[in-house]
């Protein structure tokens, strides 16, 4: 049987996306792909997913994988997980194939305004040579992301959709894996037996070592290097050996006018979602009971 197809969704870049999706590249029955597929020029189309969809016509994704890259053969390949596609083209697809399944994930809203503050700051010291007022950056996160978990709730089923928690994925990954892995029906496996990169991505050479660079800002890191091509790193200077530190989940707290910013969203998502990040409850809410509540009475409200 051929692989299906799945499509993992956020409202925006800049939350750690490319960290959940070669998670998943390093399970045997999942292949993730990069932002163009079925959609770039030169590689496959928005016309070659039709055709996938509706004739079985399989693509080739030699160039168009995550690392550790795969071969797709219909023993082991379950899952073809699309990289951050617009939603209204899963939607526009599921007319058809309704049983088309979305990953989603949510971020802690005050945190991930506060990310794309510092993201807009960066962005306009570079190419504009000026910085934006952060409420010109709130009401654009306002927008973007609101607009995005509207259009999602429209049509999302959690039965067949998944709602993946950026803080708990983070915090401890096995237990998010396991319900990833329980929503796509494939086996159960943990974060240490995931395949990881371990060749250089140009010549494929096993013979790698690591040295110590700065990653961004002042951020020091050991990364992946080959002799002949140099540091190893992803989309968005994503780290193969990175790891992770779940400390920086509550950086948000520290910003001076955060009990102002909090607020604003306390009025877009109720006052119960906020608190659940203002207290860390993540940390022990880790079967998600009170996050799945929250989650679905948020949507279930924009449904309306």
């Amino acid at each position: 049987m051929d692989p299906k197809i799945a499509a993992l969704i956020t409202a925006s870049g800049g939350i750690g996306s490319h960290f959940v999706l070669h998670k998943l590249q390093g399970h045997k029955n999942l292949v993730t792909l990069t932002e163009g597929a079925f959609r770039s020029q030169g590689g496959s189309t928005k016309g070659d997913l039709k055709r996938y969809l509706s004739q079985g016509a399989m693509p080739s994704f030699l160039d168009e994988q995550l690392f550790p890259t795969k071969k797709i053969n219909s023993q082991e390949s379950k899952w073809i997980i699309l990289n951050k596609p617009p939603l209204k083209m899963i939607n526009y697809h599921r007319t058809f194939h309704p049983n088309l399944p979305v990953l989603y994930i949510f971020r802690n809203p005050v945190s991930f305004y506060c990310t794309w503050i510092k993201k807009w700051k960066e962005y306009g010291d570079r190419r504009y040579g000026r910085r934006i007022a952060d409420k010109q950056v709130f009401d654009w996160f306002r927008t973007t992301f609101m607009s995005s978990l509207f259009e999602l709730a429209q049509n999302f089923d959690p039965k067949r959709d998944r709602i993946i928690s950026f803080e708990h994925f983070f915090n401890d990954i096995d237990p998010e894996l396991k319900g990833i892995c329980e929503c796509l029906e494939v086996p159960v496996v943990k974060n240490k037996d995931l395949q990881v990169l371990n060749y250089c991505k140009v010549c494929r050479s096993d013979k790698i070592s690591t040295v110590k660079i700065t990653v961004r800002g002042e951020r020091k890191e050991d990364v992946l290097y080959c002799y002949r091509h140099g540091v190893l790193l992803g989309p968005g200077e994503y780290n193969y050996i990175r790891k992770e530190d779940p400390s920086f989940l509550n950086k948000w707290k520290n910003k001076e006018d955060v009990a102002e910013i909090s607020q604003k969203f306390k009025k877009l998502f109720g006052d119960q979602l906020i608190s659940y990040y203002e207290e860390e409850k993540y940390l022990v809410d880790t079967n998600r009971e009170e996050f799945d509540v929250l989650i679905k009475e948020f949507l279930d409200g924009l449904r309306v």
